[in-house]
């Protein structure tokens, strides 16, 4: 072991890192991260180490300088330059390393919540929400589609990016006084500011060819219920509810089933 005796010509290391923190890079490209030292006599030692687990096998060590080519998810973390040459206290400077990345797309459908009922129902509010998982979550993005053209937000349709109530990465589509008109291909598209990452889409299909014709006359108590190849004509003495959503999307479930099976 090796051991230096304090005096007017030792001095204990100093460094600085001449990159970024964070660094936010692509999958796929390769980082070099550069330590050089500022002071400290005798001249100190370089290594550089990671916070968790070691280095990846890929990695390039020339002195104070460390490249991972081709980097990957896998090698995201802080990584940390220390000096040391057994005078004082060892130096550290460390960046953290941050992939991004898009992964995880799913989505789902939230009936009114102003009603107590577990039915989505023509006339009242649905919510599609979208969620992905996104790093750097920050970089992330929405974009609504309904049937391949740009949704914007307005007084029947509100986008929302976030949501405090459930987790980070979700954006809602709410639809208020869902119409027949509303039926179609609703597409959420998450993608990073950063670019270089493919962006993730997500379908929700309310498609009319599923949806039972249902038609009330101007006389308050008959049904016209229309599908093919018959139509049925039902009587009844207050009008009839009709429901969407029980189990499959937006297919059309009728309190009075039972008796249009007659």
């Amino acid at each position: 072991m090796v051991s230096f005796r304090l005096s007017n010509k030792t001095a204990s290391p100093s460094i600085k890192l001449l990159v970024d923190d964070p660094i936010v890079v692509n999958p796929g490209e390769a980082i070099t991260l550069v330590c050089v030292t500022t002071g400290g006599e005798p001249v100190p030692s370089l290594t550089w180490v990671r916070s968790f687990g070691t280095l990846p096998e890929k990695t390039v060590l020339n002195g104070g300088t460390l490249t991972i080519p081709a980097i990957t998810s896998e090698d995201a973390g802080t990584y940390s330059c220390i000096a040391n040459n057994n005078v004082g206290n060892p130096a550290k400077k460390s960046t953290n390393i941050i992939v991004r990345a898009l992964k995880k797309g799913r989505f789902w459908i939230t009936p009114d919540p102003y009603h107590k009922d577990d039915n989505i129902q023509i006339g009242r509010e649905v919510k599609i929400s979208c969620q992905v998982e996104a790093v750097p979550s920050e970089e992330l993005t929405f974009s609504w589609f309904k049937n391949g053209r740009p949704l914007r937000s307005s007084e029947r349709m509100v986008i929302t990016q976030t949501d405090p109530d459930v987790s980070p990465g979700t954006t809602n589509l709410d639809i208020i006084d869902l119409k027949f008109t509303d039926f179609g291909t609703y597409t959420c598209v998450a993608s990073l500011k950063g670019g270089g990452i493919s962006d993730i889409s997500i379908d929700v299909n309310i498609s009319s060819s599923t949806v039972d014709k249902i038609v009330i006359s101007q006389a308050k108590n008959i049904l016209i219920f229309k599908k093919l190849p018959e139509t049925k004509i039902l009587t009844f003495q207050m009008p009839p509810k009709y429901y969407v959503y029980r189990h499959c999307y937006f297919c059309f479930h009728l309190d009075l089933h039972e008796a249009l099976q007659k």
